[in-house]
């Protein structure tokens, strides 16, 4: 199949969004879209080589604007959560947590808010008043103006393991590659991935958390992504 009807191929559609190549790929390959989140192909997740490689995107379990949650009792509305954890965008006239807000795994932001496992391994964020920068904290609701740090969202273990089990870890990921001239000319197999591996990526900060959270859209754009070098890490075998 990829001899057939990938290598030598190149993609000259019009690229109406980030998927659409790879949509154009899992065509090439016969694959259907569906919506069950399993791995493409007989056991392997397809990907097309690029910077940054995305794992998935997988919303929290909870996020505070959650109604029914067993996390926290705290809450507010998710335009609230946004305006409230986000930043306003000039250019868009409206708030999102996205960018420089956002936090990273082990670190602080100005913000307040940081990405941690919790002691049952799962990947929290946490808000604290004391270490926000902003001065618009001043006017935040009481239950954020505490000492210590507040949950504000989760991805259970369970979740998460669920997630990269049924995408990565049953015969691993194939990714294609490209010549200069963008035509695809080698595939790759990588090796299957756990959730240990998973988590330890994150703690080394080799993969992150990209959120695209804005005002007015429902989803959560949480997108779980990797740099190149990573995934070529677990290449085991490439065919041109």
């Amino acid at each position: 199949m990829w001899k057939c009807n990938v290598k030598g191929k190149k993609f000259t559609g019009e690229k109406k969004h980030c998927g659409s190549e790879g949509q154009w790929l899992e065509d090439l390959f016969g694959i259907s879209p569906n919506s069950n989140n399993d791995a493409d192909l007989r056991g392997y997740e397809i990907k097309k080589e690029s910077d940054k490689i995305t794992f998935g995107d997988w919303s929290a379990l909870e996020y505070l604007f959650t109604k029914k949650k067993r996390f926290t009792s705290n809450y507010m509305t998710k335009n609230m959560f946004i305006e409230t954890f986000g930043t306003f965008k000039d250019d868009k006239k409206r708030y999102s947590w996205s960018g420089k807000c956002f936090p990273t795994y082990g670190i602080w932001n100005y913000c307040g808010q940081i990405i941690e496992f919790d002691e049952d391994n799962n990947l929290c964020i946490y808000y604290s008043y004391e270490k926000d920068k902003r001065p618009k904290k001043n006017e935040f609701p009481t239950f954020l103006k505490k000492e210590k740090k507040i949950l504000i969202a989760i991805w259970t273990y369970g979740k998460l393991e669920k997630h990269v089990n049924k995408k990565f870890n049953k015969k691993g990921f194939i990714i294609c590659k490209k010549d200069n001239s963008d035509v695809y000319n080698s595939i790759c197999f990588g090796s299957p991935l756990d959730v240990n591996l998973f988590f330890e990526g994150i703690k080394k900060q080799k993969i992150y958390l990209d959120s695209g959270m804005y005002q007015g859209n429902n989803r959560n754009y949480s997108q779980f992504r990797a740099n190149k070098d990573f995934w070529n890490s677990l290449i085991i075998e490439e065919y041109f």
